[in-house]
């Protein structure tokens, strides 16, 4: 079994080489290496490695997690499509409609779940991010950059995300990034690796409610956005 032999850290880079049997592996993170479990002397191959590093997130948050996130896409999508009857609210982001572990990323990074269009016309209004946990921590939101990146390269499209929260009541907050803004994200403790995200909070200038996002998509084309009779299901 191939063997960990050296491990050197390139400050300049901020990253970690790996070395298995004496020959150069591969580098990781600075940021994910404490949480990747590679030690000298460890028995490990190069492409478990290799494999470890490129998905940690994936297997950091686990199945369980990936879940809960196609149970707030579609709940999202639900209270949508129930607030609008002439709304269809389509999940086409990567991975999005599957509870499966997928072993490579997506082509553009930060592609939103949800894609919002008139049942009848087909346009499509807007693009819809959606993510969040259980409980809000603290007292920010907490969004990654390349959710915010997608929407600068997509300028042409409105983009907004949604962050869902379960308890101790359900809470919806939508965020609509500024296509010209420059977002400095921060490092944040997530376990033992350390993740980046650009920090809103409820006087940020992107940051609305529901009732803010409803107000959007009937500024686009009031009549196709017809209110449904139904009452909100929040």
């Amino acid at each position: 079994m191939p063997v960990v032999t050296d491990i050197r850290y390139d400050a300049e880079v901020e990253r970690y080489r790996i070395f298995v049997d004496g020959a150069y592996c591969t580098s990781v993170r600075q940021r994910t290496f404490p949480a990747l479990g590679i030690e000298l002397g460890q028995r490990i191959d190069c492409d478990e490695i290799k494999r470890r590093e490129a998905f940690h997130w994936k297997h950091a948050y686990g199945e369980a997690a990936w879940k809960k996130e196609k149970v707030r896409i579609a709940r999202v999508k639900a209270i949508i499509e129930a607030r609008f009857s002439g709304l269809e609210v389509l999940v086409e982001g990567f991975g999005a409609d599957s509870n499966d572990f997928i072993p490579e990323h997506p082509k553009e990074p930060g592609k939103p779940d949800l894609s919002i269009r008139g049942r009848q016309s087909g346009q499509i209004y807007c693009a819809l991010e959606v993510s969040g946990t259980e409980v809000r921590r603290g007292t920010d939101y907490w969004v990654r950059p390349d959710k915010l990146s997608y929407a600068q390269n997509h300028p042409e499209q409105h983009v907004w995300i949604c962050l869902h929260y379960t308890r101790p009541s359900e809470k919806l907050v939508f965020i609509r990034p500024d296509p010209s803004q420059c977002y400095q994200p921060v490092p944040v403790q997530v376990g033992k690796a350390i993740e980046h995200y650009v920090l809103f909070d409820d006087d940020s200038r992107e940051t609305g409610s529901l009732e803010d996002f409803y107000a959007f998509l009937l500024s686009q084309r009031p009549e196709h956005l017809l209110a449904s009779r139904h009452e909100d299901p929040i």
